[in-house]
C-alpha cells in the first residue's frame, strides 16, 4: 500500500511540476522613464522551464518636452526580443532578471537598444500574472537619451495553444 501511494505522489508531482512549462501569454504594460516619457508595450512570452521565459515585444515611447503643449512631443517606436532567466521563485511569484535588445525608429532617426533590467511577476487565478518592472536602456545612436532609466507595471494573460 506505502508502495502504491508513493508511486502516485511521485506521477501528480511530477505532473504538477510540468504545468507551468512551456506556456505562452500576451501581455500588455504601462511606464515611464526618467527625462520625462511614457512608454506602452504589448509583448509576446514563451515560457520555458523554471519560469526562464522569451519575451518578443513592440514597443512605443512619447517624449514629454513640455507638459502643457503635446505638440512638442518626441515619438519612437522599436520592437526586440529579451531573455529572462528567473533568479527568485516563491510561492505565487518569482523574479527575473530581463537583458534584451531592440530595433526602432524615431521622426528622423533609426534606434537600437540594450535593455537590462528585472521584472517581479505574481500569479493570479487561472494563469494570469500581474508583474512590475525596473530597467535601464542604451539606446544607440541618440546622445540625448543615451541611458534611460524606467519603470513600468503590466498584465499577462494565458494563450491556450492546442
Amino acid at each position: 500500500m506505502r508502495r502504491i501511494l508513493m508511486i502516485a505522489v511521485v506521477l501528480l508531482s511530477t505532473v504538477l511540476v510540468k504545468a507551468q512549462d512551456n506556456s505562452n501569454r500576451i501581455g500588455m504594460g504601462l511606464g515611464g522613464f526618467y527625462r520625462p516619457a511614457a512608454s506602452a508595450t504589448l509583448f509576446w512570452e514563451h515560457e520555458t522551464h523554471y519560469h526562464n521565459a522569451w519575451e518578443f515585444f513592440a514597443t512605443g515611447s512619447l517624449k514629454l518636452d513640455d507638459f502643457e503643449y503635446l505638440g512638442t512631443n518626441y515619438r519612437c517606436w522599436g520592437v526586440g526580443a529579451a531573455w529572462k532567466p528567473c533568479l527568485y521563485r516563491a510561492r505565487n511569484r518569482y523574479g527575473s532578471a530581463r537583458i534584451g535588445v531592440s530595433l526602432g525608429a524615431a521622426p528622423t532617426d533609426f534606434l537600437a537598444g540594450i535593455h537590462a533590467g528585472w521584472q517581479h511577476s505574481y500569479a493570479l487565478r487561472k494563469g494570469w500574472q500581474f508583474y512590475w518592472q525596473a530597467g535601464v536602456d542604451v539606446m544607440i545612436p541618440k546622445r540625448d537619451d543615451l541611458i534611460r532609466v524606467g519603470a513600468g507595471i503590466g498584465i499577462k494573460m494565458p494563450v491556450r495553444i492546442r
